[in-house]
């Protein structure tokens, strides 16, 4: 246990203590900092007196449309608290319910029956602009029908999510666009934990160091210890990287009281966006361990068999081909509304780490489906460790320069029939 102690630690210092690893975070952090209050940061250098300007439709269907409701209307609008612009538009509608796809119109009102106590559909997007219209709208006819009230109807935007709690249209075109910078980070570290691991292998294979250290301790403990080392690393850089958003979060709250505009954050807006996101952080870590186990398991392997750099490199580009069709299936396919190609995909373990998060972020799988595909692809990285294991064994200390496949058939022949 001492032994495996020591490689584990030897492993994670060679890393963690290199002067590229602390330059390369301190430019991440900034990147992220930066990122995260890209809103905020933004507003700090607009001009305070600029103003949102929303597009107003008033319908004067009732009994006195000689009298001028919108010019009235528009001009108490813009008398209020709320802190808009607000303008008439010529916009016609054939439907009403038109108005929650229309791209420009901001506020629809129609007026109809005895303008004295009359009925008033309310259409806007934001509860806030809905209670403000009604008691300016509720103002304006106190002074026509002398304190008369309106039957207000207030309309609210049609529920296109799932009865299962999915995303609605507008949601779910969020995450998409922003899926690619949610999930690079994950894709990287784990491209970063193989190559440092197969590079670490075949370092001490190619210089003949790893006969010493077999001598030491069992080829078994030296294979564990290079993926407990390697798994070590990516959960200590993902913590400084989560760190480094919590950071940026605080910050972010901070920005409103020194430049006096409102708190704008992406994870803000991401928590708006996607209510289960303590559930798919949970996953995401999960999956990115689990995946990261199954990708570091074959690269220890493939850098086994290798006897050269050259070698390893040309025969680990599978792995990374693999990562990257399950990032691109991940970001595009959704995108494209190939929702069953990227469900079935998020049950194959190969693309899983990256597909399956995405998936569920994107209500393509429920939490029940995410939960089974984990239990797979947990099973799979444990099964190929399993396996692989007694095959490193035998090629570790092996040099033979024959076809790279030819050797592997060996190895695994040999490795077995050993353990018979």
């Amino acid at each position: 246990m001492n032994k495996f102690k020591f490689l584990v630690t030897f492993g994670l210092k060679k890393r963690l203590f290199k002067k590229s690893f602390i330059i390369t975070n301190a430019i991440l952090g900034i990147i992220i900092i930066g990122i995260v209050n890209l809103p905020s940061i933004i507003a700090m250098f607009q001009d305070e007196d600029e103003v949102e300007t929303l597009e107003v439709a008033i319908v004067n269907n009732s009994d006195d449309e000689s009298y001028p409701l919108e010019d009235n209307l528009i001009a108490m609008f813009n008398g209020g608290y709320m802190e808009y612009e607000y303008e008439a538009s010529d916009a016609t509608l054939d439907n009403y319910e038109d108005f929650w796809d229309h791209e420009t119109l901001d506020i629809l009102l129609v007026f109809t029956g005895d303008l004295d106590a009359p009925d008033v559909e309310v259409y806007a997007n934001s509860e806030e602009q809905r209670s403000f219209l009604t008691s300016q709208v509720q103002t304006l006819l106190n002074d026509y029908q002398d304190i008369s009230y309106a039957n207000y109807v207030i309309q609210s935007p049609p529920d296109t999510g799932d009865d299962d709690g999915g995303l609605n249209e507008e949601n779910r075109s969020f995450i998409e666009g922003i899926v690619s910078i949610l999930f690079l980070p994950i894709f990287v570290l784990i491209i970063m934990a193989t190559q440092f691991l197969g590079v670490d292998i075949i370092e001490e294979k190619s210089s003949k160091a790893i006969e010493t250290i077999i001598a030491s301790v069992p080829a078994k403990t030296h294979f564990l210890s290079k993926i407990t080392s390697s798994i070590s690393f990516l959960l200590i850089q993902s913590s400084i990287l989560l760190a480094f958003g919590i950071l940026a979060s605080f910050i972010g709250r901070l920005l409103p009281s020194i430049n006096g505009a409102e708190e704008l954050s992406l994870f803000a807006e991401l928590a708006n966006r996607i209510p289960n996101w303590p559930s798919l952080l949970v996953f995401s870590v999960l999956f990115m361990i689990f995946g990261t186990l199954l990708f570091l398991t074959l690269a220890a392997f493939v850098a086994s068999v290798a006897t050269t750099q050259e070698d390893y490199q040309q025969f680990q580009a599978p792995l990374i081909f693999l990562l990257l069709g399950g990032y691109y299936i991940g970001i595009f396919l959704p995108m494209l509304g190939a929702d069953g190609v990227v469900q079935v995909a998020a049950y194959i373990p190969f693309f899983s780490t990256i597909v399956a998060p995405i998936a569920y972020a994107t209500g393509v799988i429920t939490i029940v489906e995410s939960i089974i595909i984990l239990v797979i692809t947990i099973a799979t990285a444990v099964g190929f460790l399993y396996i692989i294991a007694p095959v490193y064994k035998v090629a570790i200390l092996s040099y033979q320069e024959t076809r790279f496949f030819k050797r592997i058939t060996f190895y695994i022949k040999k490795a077995f029939a050993k353990s018979k």
